[in-house]
């Protein structure tokens, strides 16, 4: 039973990175117009997002921590959190976003934040229920940002943002799952496929694609 439940997850899990792609591809969002610095720091912030939350959620889908340590699991965390910073002082010094770099950079610092507290807490096997309301608030933040994303009109004139204010609706279920998830009202295993589902789709395929030459980076 346990091994046909495994299958399961690993089907289901597939279907989901398939349609994660499949979206992307069908997405009307184009930044052609975005100045080609972009890539190099949005693509290490993205790639180490995609590994800090990997390794919390499929810490997650393992409750009885069987292969998962959750000190190791912190240090990855709060690691990713710290080596952040770099990339988001260096962007904001050279407006690496143009218009929207003060904009950005100010709820990436926020995640940035979130890692290195949650990675210290899970080091020091700390309670993490104080944590859980600031979880659910930057996720009720990041949803502002996925609506401003929406409703505002692509400054190269190639439509909207689709993409990006999915990624954004994605972060607000992962943030309000963990955070419900920390206070014990929410099933530990369920808020981890949706954190693991969130490195893949929110991190890693944008890390991807934000690494491509300008021109060939689909949706971004």
């Amino acid at each position: 039973m346990s091994k046909n439940l495994k299958l399961l997850d690993v089907f289901l899990f597939g279907i989901l990175v398939i349609g994660a792609f499949a979206f992307m591809g069908s997405s009307n969002v184009y930044a052609a117009g975005a100045p080609p610095t972009v890539g190099k720091f949005i693509a290490p912030i993205m790639y180490l997002g995609a590994f800090a939350l990997l390794a919390n959620g499929l810490m997650h889908l393992d409750p009885e921590r069987k292969k998962a340590n959750i000190k190791t699991v912190g240090v990855i965390t709060a690691t990713v959190g710290v080596m952040w910073w770099p990339f988001l002082i260096a962007m904001s010094v050279v407006q690496g976003l143009g218009a929207l770099t003060n904009f950005i950079t100010g709820l990436a610092g926020m995640y940035a934040f979130f890692f290195v507290v949650l990675g210290i807490l899970e080091i020091s096997d700390l309670p993490k229920k104080s944590l859980g309301p600031v979880a659910i608030f930057i996720g009720w933040l990041t949803l502002a940002y996925g609506i401003f994303f929406i409703l505002t009109p692509n400054p190269a004139g190639t439509g909207t943002w689709v993409y990006h204010s999915s990624i954004m609706f994605v972060w607000f279920l992962a943030m309000n799952a963990a955070g419900f998830m920390m206070q014990g009202r929410f099933r530990e295993r369920t808020a981890g496929w949706i954190v693991t589902f969130a490195a893949v789709y929110t991190f890693a395929i944008p890390a991807v694609f934000w690494s491509m030459p300008p021109g060939m980076r689909g949706p971004f």
